[in-house]
């Protein structure tokens, strides 16, 4: 396990058919939290100040009369937030049904990949992450970090620099040349401690047209492992 399992009242083990619902509601719980950080992201953003502002001027501009305006602008924040929200209730619900649907026959079949759970001391759930051969490298070169997730009242113990560090375990005994991740740019807690492991930066997307309210911008980083001797 190493030293972090050691020092630490939790371990990490492989992934069992009883963690289904815990791991879970784990993943979805933690990639919901960012929605906080784009909707405020949002507003700042010209794309969402256009509908904060543009929608009660076109109602002013339109009536002629400042109530439908004013009455207006407690209607757009919740369309906001349901805008800053999309994307990863979109992500979450793809997952569910998906490779976290059936978790032992996406990540447990094939022994390129793998799916590991972190335990408190009382034997529950309170972290994952999982990864398989990134889709662009199908000679498994690389291997890809996905769902890395800590419950909140776990955090700052470890937990997720551990499982990270199991996951790179994994990559260089199996041989791979690298591990590849992508996470939100606006997830700085998540950047800083991919950084802090040695990945670095390769590039950076959108998820969709830089135009559109529920774009979001992502990450893609990297690291690179020796070559097996």
């Amino acid at each position: 396990m190493g030293k972090e399992a050691a020092k630490a009242p939790w371990q990490i083990r492989r992934y069992q058919a009883q963690d289904w619902a815990a791991v879970r509601a784990i993943f979805a719980e933690g990639m919901l939290e960012q929605v906080a950080a784009n909707f405020w992201h949002l507003l700042k953003q010209p794309r969402g100040l256009l509908l904060l502002l543009g929608v009660p001027g076109a109602l002013l501009l339109g009536s002629g009369s400042l109530l439908p305006a004013l009455l207006a602008l407690p209607a757009l924040l919740p369309t906001l937030w349901l805008l800053a929200r999309y994307p990863f209730s979109y992500y979450v619900a793809h997952a569910l049904h998906t490779d976290m649907r059936d978790i032992g026959a996406a990540y447990l079949s094939d022994p390129g990949s793998c799916f590991w759970v972190a335990e408190s001391g009382s034997g529950a759930p309170v972290g994952l992450v999982c990864a398989r051969p990134a889709p662009e490298a199908p000679d498994r070169g690389q291997l890809e970090l996905l769902h890395l997730s800590v419950r909140r009242e776990h955090r700052g113990r470890g937990v997720a620099k551990g499982l990270v560090r199991t996951v790179l375990r994994f990559a260089q005994a199996r041989g791979y040349g690298g591990v590849v991740l992508t996470t939100a740019s606006l997830n700085a807690p998540a950047r800083k401690l991919y950084e802090s492991l040695g990945f670095c930066k390769s590039r950076e997307s959108l998820t969709g047209p830089s135009w559109s309210p529920v774009t979001i911008s992502l990450a893609h980083y990297k690291h690179a492992l020796p070559l097996a001797s």
